[in-house]
């Protein structure tokens, strides 16, 4: 029974990850179409510079490869488990799988709340590369004409 878990979760990520390359892929190369049809005047603003284009094309082709890929199997996987879990919970001890569902909805509470800071966080760290890509070309520019 183990071997099979083990061959079955070998293919369950293998499956996710390929289709979240592929995703990936095909959103990458839709959204560089996209750029590629922008005025000029969209790129003289700052927050399109080169540098923060090519750093939101490839966060955001990795942002959706994770969660399309592995992390949607983990979830998958998370919420099958859970499910089966309380079901079982509830045949054989029903008091105390209620004892234990206030500790489980805790928990979701700070996963939650982690989730909510993490997602600042990575929006202030893509701001802040985003801005220090176009302080270094504009430096280079401005090398380059003196």
């Amino acid at each position: 029974m183990g071997v099979a878990f083990l061959i079955i979760r070998i293919i369950q990520y293998t499956v996710f990850a390929a289709s979240g390359s592929k995703l990936a892929q095909r959103i990458g190369a839709k959204a560089f179409a996209h750029y590629l049809r922008q005025e000029m005047a969209f790129f003289d603003r700052l927050e399109n510079s080169s540098g923060a284009i090519c750093h939101r094309l490839t966060s955001d082709a990795l942002a959706v490869q994770q969660m399309a890929g592995t992390r949607l199997g983990i979830l998958c996987e998370s919420v099958t488990t859970f499910g089966i879990g309380i079901t079982f919970g509830f045949l054989f001890s029903w008091q105390l799988t209620l004892t234990l569902f206030f500790y489980i909805v805790s928990l979701f509470v700070v996963a939650f709340m982690h989730i909510r800071w993490q997602v600042r966080l990575n929006k202030r760290s893509d701001c802040i590369v985003g801005s220090a890509s176009s302080v270094r070309r504009t430096f280079r520019l401005q090398y380059h004409v003196h």
